[in-house]
């Protein structure tokens, strides 16, 4: 092989690989479906205390039977509205 067609098929394969970089920088990018978030907390976190699992057993309990005075409620009141609308 001659120096010369050396030189032509290296200038050829730097050449396509300019290419292709170019093509690659010049795409799109692809759209990122994730986001970043990052908090930041001072203090212990609620559950950290001492009574902070009792405190959330209570809101449960109290949520709870709300529900269940509603419920009592509506089956008391069910008559009360025209055309059985609840």
């Amino acid at each position: 092989m001659k120096i010369a067609s050396v030189k032509g098929v290296v200038a050829r394969g730097m050449m396509v690989a300019l290419a292709a970089g170019a093509l690659a920088l010049a795409s799109p990018a692809k759209a990122e479906a994730q986001g970043i978030a990052v908090g930041v907390q001072f203090g212990n976190p609620y559950y950290a205390r001492r009574d902070g699992y009792e405190f959330a057993r209570r809101q449960e309990f109290l949520r709870r039977e709300a529900f269940f005075r509603h419920q009592e409620w509506e089956r008391t009141h069910r008559f009360d509205r025209p055309y059985g609308y609840r």
